[in-house]
């Protein structure tokens, strides 16, 4: 995902706050600066543990090291509530926001198919 107006303090600040739900299992997976000014940045979360509270699952149920959805939706939340100028632009959606109201954030969709339909929402750790 692609985060802009933002501070790389701002984005450890979210991490550690979402890891306070996430039993410190989240880590960057990639972080790197998209500008020189230090306010665009480009990153992915992952879990330590896949088979600790976060990881994500794949639709056979496997545990992956990509972070779940929820962790996403805590992390989006906390850095708006920390910067409410962060603009974040995932594959799917761009969340920002207007006035007191966040944008794009906890948009759930299909991942499995339309015969047997999985949403991200539920191919979790956090549910089981």
């Amino acid at each position: 995902m692609q985060i802009r107006n933002v501070t790389k303090e701002e984005l450890e600040r979210a991490l550690n706050m979402t890891n306070e739900k996430f039993d410190n299992n989240i880590i960057f997976n990639n972080f790197e600066a998209m500008n020189q000014k230090g306010n665009a940045y480009r990153v992915t979360l992952r879990v330590r543990d896949s088979h600790k509270k976060g990881s994500r699952l794949s639709t056979q149920n496997r545990h992956l090291i990509n972070a779940c959805w929820h962790v996403h939706g805590h992390f989006f939340d906390y850095l708006i509530q920390i910067n409410p100028k962060a603009v974040i632009q995932t594959c799917k959606s761009k969340i920002y926001k207007v006035g007191n109201e966040t944008i794009g954030n906890w948009e759930d969709y299909n991942i499995g198919s339309m015969i047997e339909p999985l949403y991200y929402s539920e191919a979790c750790g956090c549910q089981r």
